[in-house]
């Protein structure tokens, strides 16, 4: 089993240290094809000399068409030998636990030769004859979205869905096997992965879904310095969702806690890590609203 990180991303520079830094110990290889970006989300990157031995980057990659970017991703990594992705957003830090726990439950079920896919389970009554059993292709875990109201907070929306719910709001498909995997073929906000028999990973018997295994997606904090042309308004949205407690499983992965990070308004804001000297602490009250 090789599991390959793979992240597309553009104007990341908040977050992206914090992601890359997070997988980092449970993957066999992070690669990250930046889109264009225009913030320090390369400049960051290359920075990254603690993670240097398994890091490759893939400047100015890409156009327009979310779906051949996907599918050069997906190339990439089987030309390297994977045999499993995870997909890894710019935005989203993962808990050392939970990424150990998935790369073992990967190892442990791997067959050799490997099962058939899809698995032979005839299921005829009264037969004892063995079956293939589960085919675990797919593990898909629950995201966390921060609340603005400190790192012990989510959005309330997160716990409002019984864990029996596996629409992608509830859990997110994050680390797949590359066989037969591929894009929907449709654009940016339509796009998914589909596998054998054209199932969409989310709906496929394959996936196995870990109800408190989780990871923390900072989608509506501030993900990057870049404004739209007239300077008035941030280039990706933020918006403050409400704050609940988090549940007492969750906790805040080690990534966020680094020294070395480079930090981000986020953290500065919640006292995790301090501003540049001569500038004052930001607050993320100041972000919500146009400068």
């Amino acid at each position: 089993m090789k599991l390959v990180s793979v992240s597309m991303v553009r104007d990341e520079e908040y977050w992206i240290w914090y992601a890359l830094t997070s997988v980092y110990p449970h993957v066999d290889e992070i690669l990250v094809f930046d889109n264009h970006s225009r913030d320090r989300t390369i400049e960051i990157i290359r920075g990254m000399r603690h993670i240097a031995d398994k890091l490759t980057l893939f400047e100015g990659f890409g156009g327009s068409n979310e779906h051949d970017n996907r599918e050069a991703m997906l190339q990439e990594a089987r030309r390297r030998g994977g045999t499993h992705v995870l997909t890894l957003d710019g935005d989203e830090v993962h808990a050392e636990p939970m990424l150990a726990f998935c790369r073992q439950l990967l190892i442990l079920q791997e067959h050799q030769p490997a099962l058939a896919d899809p698995p032979r389970n005839p299921c005829v009554p009264m037969d004892s004859s063995p079956s293939d059993g589960a085919l675990i292709k797919n593990l898909a875990l629950r995201p966390i979205h921060p609340g603005f109201a400190g790192p012990g907070t989510c959005r309330p929306q997160d716990y409002l869905q019984p864990d029996n719910c596996h629409s992608a709001y509830n859990y997110l498909t994050r680390i797949s096997s590359l066989h037969n995997l591929r894009g929907n073929g449709l654009i940016w906000g339509q796009h998914g992965f589909l596998e054998t028999d054209d199932l969409y990973v989310q709906a496929s018997p394959r996936t196995l879904w870990l109800a408190n295994a989780w990871f923390l997606h900072f989608s509506h904090h501030p993900r990057s310095s870049r404004r739209k042309a007239d300077g008035t308004a941030w280039i990706r949205p933020i918006a403050d969702h409400g704050s609940v407690p988090i549940h007492a499983h969750v906790h805040w992965p080690a990534a966020l806690l680094r020294p070395d990070g480079p930090g981000n308004p986020t953290l500065e804001s919640w006292g995790v890590s301090d501003p540049p000297p001569g500038r004052p602490r930001a607050r993320l009250e100041e972000f919500l609203a146009p400068a």
